[in-house]
């Protein structure tokens, strides 16, 4: 009776240690992401003051612009994966679009090709499943989805341009100007902090979603900071005179003084959020244990 009860427990144990060892064959994944990004900085923006962190009351919708992403997927345990990955945006910001009457006072504009070469760390707090061949079908839906909270960072690279006069397609680069009387480099580290969801397709394939907000070392992303210096070379100073009473532009000004005006706000350092629809394709190696 007794051996009977022990062959009894063992193999219904089976299912449970073939899953709980089942991830260990699964770790590889490879994967392409696409989407949109949306720049957070100095220029551009919302109606109001700027706003910082995760709040989406500064996105300018009208600007934003595409991201691509491809990497590798590697669990490290059950339910942490690490992802190196390398990114390309175009980010893109105009205070003329901008709601906010200061903002289009200030009348400035960039764009700049950004590349990222990076890696964040994902814990699944809605773990991730396998279906087995006799999972109840009403179940197979839920058990096809899992969530997670990543962290990351890396290094990105970045080279603000602007045109003198709007939509004449001659772009310059604006950190051989110095616009502000500081140089600044052409890379810097990047903070990343996000969430994401992931569908399983079939044992191989799997869409994710991943939303996630950039927090950079530079304030300098869309070449503006801090205060303007008096140059006169048609990009450093293009602020328009507002009649505040009747929330109109009404005349281009002379010159600010050096460094009686913000430009910026060197407070705070630029950032930029990423909104990536994902594939995943899964590298098993030899895995033995039956299915269930």
């Amino acid at each position: 009776m007794r051996k009977l009860i022990y062959l009894t427990l063992l193999v219904l144990l089976i299912p449970s240690l073939s899953n709980a060892q089942r991830w260990k064959h699964e770790r590889l994944s490879v994967y392409g992401s696409a989407g949109t990004n949306f720049f957070l900085g100095d220029l551009g923006g919302g109606p109001k003051d700027a706003s910082h962190y995760f709040s989406l009351r500064d996105i300018d919708w009208v600007y934003t612009r595409p991201v691509v992403q491809v990497g590798i997927r590697y669990k490290l345990l059950r339910d942490l994966a690490v992802k190196p990955f390398v990114s390309y945006a175009r980010l893109k910001a105009d205070d003329m679009k901008s709601e906010h009457i200061g903002r289009r006072s200030r009348n400035l504009h960039f764009r700049t090709n950004l590349w990222e070469v990076g890696a964040q760390f994902e814990y699944y707090f809605i773990k991730e499943k396998h279906l087995g061949r006799y999972t109840f079908s009403s179940y197979k839906g839920l058990n096809k989805l899992s969530a997670y909270v990543a962290i990351g960072g890396g290094g990105l690279y970045y080279n603000p341009k602007s045109e003198e006069v709007r939509g004449n397609n001659s772009w310059q680069e604006l950190r051989p100007m110095m616009n502000e009387n500081k140089a600044y480099g052409m890379f810097a580290g990047f903070f990343n902090v996000g969430l994401g969801l992931k569908y399983k397709l079939d044992e191989r394939f799997a869409i994710g979603l991943d939303v996630s907000n950039r927090y950079t070392s530079t304030d300098y992303l869309d070449d503006a900071s801090a205060s303007y210096t008096g140059k006169d070379n048609g990009f450093a100073d293009k602020h328009l005179v507002i009649d505040y009473d009747n929330d109109i532009v009404t005349d281009v000004h002379t010159l600010y003084p050096d460094g009686k005006e913000g430009r910026g706000d060197p407070s705070y350092n630029d950032a930029y959020l990423f909104s990536v629809i994902t594939v995943y394709y899964k590298i098993n190696s030899v895995f033995s244990m039956p299915k269930y």
